[in-house]
Parts: structure tokens; sequence; C-alpha cells
């Protein structure tokens, strides 16, 4: 950079943004605040349609062993043996 363009720019005021000048800090929370609220609500949004969607598939994988292993003509279900005594 030239020595004559570094002294100008020393001299000259940067403007600010049209609107922005006049303008003082703002101090209000708000904004911040539905921002993380909105954040929020879509990740949890995102993180319901992911487990929609992991049931849906398991429901299709469970159709299609059924049609696979018993030609549609029975339909699988698990028991649960807990509550019958042990043989030994």
């Amino acid at each position: 950079m030239s020595v004559i363009a570094h002294s100008t720019r020393k001299n000259v005021e940067i403007q600010a943004a049209a609107g922005q000048a006049d303008r003082a800090a703002n101090g209000f929370p708000m904004p911040a605040i539905v921002g993380l609220a909105r954040n929020a609500m879509a990740k949890s949004a995102r993180l319901l349609m992911h487990a929609a969607q992991a049931v849906a598939e398991a429901r299709m994988q469970r159709a299609a062993i059924e049609a696979e292993l018993y030609r549609n003509r029975y339909k699988h279900s698990s028991k649960n043996d807990d509550d019958l005594p042990i043989v030994r």
C-alpha cells in the first residue's frame, strides 16, 4: 500500500449504513429468546420426524419378513414368557 493512500485513508471518516447511524443499541433479549425457541422447535420436529420414519421402516420390515416366512397366512407375535416357571 502506498504512503499517500495510507495517509489519506486515516483522515476519511467511515460512513455508517443508512438508518443505522441514529439507532441506539437494543437491549431487549426478545429476539434472542425467539431465535432459541425457534431452533428448539425445529430440532424437536426433526427428531420427531426421524422417530416416525424409524417406526414406519420397522413396520415395513416386519411386514416383509412375515410375507417371506409365512406367505401372508400368519401374523408373527412374540409373547413374554417371563411369568412361566423355569423347568430344570
